[in-house]
């Protein structure tokens, strides 16, 4: 799969969630590195809240179904992990990362 194509897809999924109601502040991908040596092809997948959740927060288990339900096998082999973070925490950004979505 063309890989602006997936960025594209994904972009549209996270927009969809926010008219939706769901309290996203940034979304973004940056590439896993496996200690620098090569590029993996594989993504993290950054979800930054727009409030606070805790870690048995049902929406850390909604976006696991979402991901799952909404791409296929092929499309969920790019990401290597999701990271969440809170509201109050501060955001690691790399060069090179892809924004999907940012309120700000």
């Amino acid at each position: 799969m063309d890989k602006k194509v997936f960025i594209k897809e994904l972009k549209e999924l996270f927009e969809n969630l926010i008219k939706e109601g769901k309290k996203y502040s940034k979304i973004w991908l940056s590439e896993a590195n496996y200690g620098g040596l090569y590029h993996s092809g594989a993504y993290i997948l950054n979800v930054k809240a727009g409030e606070h959740f805790e870690l048995t927060s049902p929406e850390l288990k909604f976006l696991s179904y979402f991901l799952h339900e909404k791409l296929d096998k092929e499309k969920r082999t790019y990401f290597h992990q999701v990271a969440f973070y809170n509201d109050n925490e501060p955001i690691p950004e790399e060069k090179g990362d892809i924004l999907l979505y940012n309120e700000e």
